[in-house]
């Protein structure tokens, strides 16, 4: 098998890789997948990316993580989150919308609730409605945003399909929140807030710094107080997940690029070869060598 090489795609270009339904600057929507991003292609979004699956299934990989979505799942990618090795049925369809930060922060100004659903999709990201209303109103949207979005030459189509998007993104999240057990009465605990912030700074880091007492002090708190707020709120303690992070990040390294191992080690600003082929086999159980050599076997 042959490595795979990211292409970014900025919001307003999407189109040229995706055969959508409607595009701008700041959106795009589209209903399936077109042959072009299927197989050994990878892309990486620099925009937000809701996808319910309406029929059919689709596979892929998000930084180097293997998920499935079937008829009624849901995912929601964050920015810069690399998707690789996609394939999907025949009779796949679904609701697929990328939103530009920009946008997503202008319709919901300080909402950190959607923040907060995201930290659940760090350690699995498919969300399953399987009440039957739900999964309902899920074709619904579908039907209304398809047949608008397809209606090229009517007026106020930008308007019509703007509100549907939104519309649909707002309830997507809100089945997330439903499913996932969020207080829905949008008033988040203090230490979810703090998790949520601290899941951020990992999102957005470079992942060079990978002690607990770094991002404790981004966050103006002990070390200790960190690690309860993690395990209280999500099961694991601060570092488990700075770990899950870096081990992804080294995952989709070695799947994806085509750096030696030792320039990735001093990417990653380990101190040095040894010091980094320890901390890979002791989270994949393999040397980054044997584990890059198994991935394309």
């Amino acid at each position: 098998m042959g490595r795979s090489q990211y292409t970014d795609i900025q919001s307003n270009d999407f189109k040229d890789f995706i055969s959508v339904h409607y595009s701008d600057s700041d959106l795009s929507v589209c209903f399936n997948l077109s042959d072009s991003v299927r197989g050994d292609k990878a892309i990486s979004l620099d925009s937000f990316l809701f996808m319910a699956c309406i029929d059919g299934e689709i596979s892929g990989e998000v930084d180097a993580n293997r998920y499935t979505l079937r008829p009624n799942n849901i995912i929601v990618c964050r920015p810069n989150r690399q998707m690789s090795n996609i394939s999907s049925t025949d009779n796949f369809k679904c609701i697929a919308i990328t939103v530009s930060q920009q946008m997503l922060l202008s319709i919901l100004p300080m909402n950190e609730r959607l923040f907060n659903s995201n930290i659940h999709f760090a350690g699995y990201p498919v969300v399953n409605i399987d009440d039957s209303t739900d999964a309902e109103r899920l074709r619904t949207y579908y039907s209304l945003l398809k047949s608008e979005a397809i209606n090229n030459g009517q007026r106020y189509r930008r308007e019509i399909v703007l509100s549907l998007a939104m519309a649909a993104i707002h309830k997507m999240l809100y089945l997330i929140d439903k499913y996932l057990g969020i207080n829905g009465n949008g008033q988040l605990k203090q230490s979810e807030i703090l998790f949520g912030r601290f899941i951020e700074l990992l999102s957005n880091s470079d992942l060079k710094e990978r002690t607990v007492n770094f991002y404790a002090e981004k966050l103006c708190i002990t070390p200790k107080y960190l690690s309860v707020v993690c395990k209280r709120t999500s099961g694991k303690t601060a570092s488990d997940w700075i770990n899950e992070f870096v081990v992804k990040e080294i995952k989709k390294q070695l799947r994806h690029s085509s750096k030696s191992i030792k320039e990735i080690a001093l990417d990653l600003d380990f101190p040095n070869l040894s010091f980094f082929g320890k901390y890979v086999k002791a989270h994949l159980g393999l040397s980054p060598t044997q584990y890059r050599k198994k991935l394309f076997e």
